[in-house]
């Protein structure tokens, strides 16, 4: 009897194992948290096309793939209007981790040029002794081994002029449209976000394309990294700051491309661009909050200053011709709440700006999809209490309607001095799962139930 006893864990481990499933349900749970994701997102960039190398305004970002076996990272860069203009692969051997400089890519189209000079990151480079041959990932596609085996170092001058054009002056003719259209807006510097997918293949292919869904696109939570925003100019800052990339799990996770897994999220992040495949949460990716609770401080004896990098989820469907994407240029804040130091509140919502009349058109500011801002704007943000305070926090609410809550995330940058900088990001209400709430005049700000 003690023999059988002793059996029958063994039989019990064994059965587990050999029942282990293809997914994992990861809790099913809508709070992003610090943890390997399926994509990375950068909430805004910011890069100073003018200036050299040592003085210019840059952003980098790392990704790190966390596994033995060999990871392909989808980068696609979205203009400040949410435009995929650009899309590039990052083959990651195992415990692979790379680093791309945005000024590089820029100003010169380097993207991660690799050894040989020209070979960029691809599937020749010999894995770490730890790591697992470049073939061993069960879940790449057949073609991955053909389109991963030279990846582009460098963009082609005409490739990265357009490049320059969309995301500084906003303009880009789009293969089989008639007219040039407006990607984003017109700036001094590039700026836009980034999102980061692990995927099953080198293509090129964008989330413009629903085959980016139902062929390409993968659901293992892998990949980290983080960002750095550098200000090397004395005379106008000589800042640097550092955060975390937005970690988005998929949910469930794992399973080959091309499955479609259900999944217990209302709704995913990538939803605006899932509507031509065959299900809306194809791609399984958390969703972000709505609303966030930022801290402050402008003025004082430091002279401090606070902005907020933000992104926001586009209005603009994706169309074969991107006309639509001025709408992602002005995207209202439903409300915004400034609280001082001693619980003064002063108010923007809908009915300030018409008169008691609520949605008046055209007769308040907005935001575009990625944005750099200063708290002390007052046409965006309310005003400071006359109390004297210089810190507080706010309240945002982003949600800019529709059937459900849309998604947002924001990053707090406080700064001084030409010297001090630390960036961090707010704190949400509520979860990608919460409801958008309500406006401070219909039930008190709190946390999201």
């Amino acid at each position: 009897m003690k023999r059988a006893l002793a059996v029958l864990p063994f039989l019990l481990a064994v059965s587990a194992f050999a029942a282990k499933p293809s997914t994992i349900a990861n809790n099913d749970s809508c709070d992003v948290s610090l943890l390997p994701a399926a994509t990375l997102l950068l909430p805004h960039f910011e890069v100073d096309l003018l200036a050299p190398a040592t003085t210019a305004w840059t952003t980098l970002f790392t990704v790190q793939n966390t596994t033995a076996q060999p990871q392909i990272a989808r980068v696609t860069l979205w203009t400040d209007w949410a435009y995929p203009m650009l899309t590039f692969n990052l083959f990651l051997t195992g415990y692979d981790v790379q680093g791309i400089n945005l000024y590089d890519v820029f100003t010169r189209g380097a993207i991660a040029p690799g050894n040989p000079p020209n070979a960029g990151t691809s599937n020749l480079t010999a894995p770490g002794p730890l790591s697992a041959a470049n073939d061993q990932n069960p879940h790449f596609l057949p073609d991955a081994a053909a389109t991963c085996s030279s990846n582009p170092g460098f963009l082609s001058n005409a490739l990265l002029n357009d490049v320059r054009t969309a995301f500084t002056a906003g303009k880009v003719a789009a293969p089989g449209c008639a007219i040039v259209n407006d990607v984003g807006g017109l700036h001094r510097n590039a700026a836009g976000f980034v999102t980061i997918d692990v995927v099953a293949n080198c293509n090129a292919t964008s989330p413009l394309d629903s085959r980016y869904f139902t062929r390409e696109i993968l659901f293992d939570n892998v990949l980290t990294g983080d960002y750095q925003g550098i200000s090397p100019n004395p005379a106008t800052g000589n800042y640097a700051g550092g955060n975390p990339l937005v970690h988005i799990r998929a949910v469930p996770a794992g399973g080959a491309a091309g499955t479609f897994t259900a999944t217990k999220l209302p709704f995913t992040f990538y939803d605006l661009y899932t509507a031509g495949a065959p299900f809306r949460t194809y791609d399984r990716r958390q969703p972000l909050p709505s609303a966030f609770m930022p801290r402050f401080i402008n003025g004082g004896t430091g002279a401090f200053n606070t902005n907020v990098e933000l992104w926001r989820e586009a209005l603009a469907a994706p169309t074969a011709c991107p006309i639509a994407y001025a709408s992602n240029s002005r995207m209202r804040i439903v409300e915004a709440v400034r609280f001082d130091e001693h619980e003064n509140a002063t108010t923007l919502d809908p009915y300030d700006w018409c008169g008691g009349i609520p949605e008046c058109p055209g007769s308040r500011p907005g935001t575009p999809a990625s944005a750099y801002l200063s708290t002390a704007n007052t046409a965006l943000f309310p005003s400071i209490s006359l109390s004297g305070d210089v810190g507080g926090w706010l309240f945002l609410n982003l949600n800019h309607g529709g059937a459900r809550p849309s998604q947002a995330w924001v990053v707090t940058s406080m700064f001084a001095e030409g010297r001090y900088q630390a960036t961090m990001d707010a704190v949400a209400v509520g979860n990608g799962c919460s409801p958008a709430p309500p406006l401070s005049k219909v039930a008190p700000i709190g946390p999201a139930p």
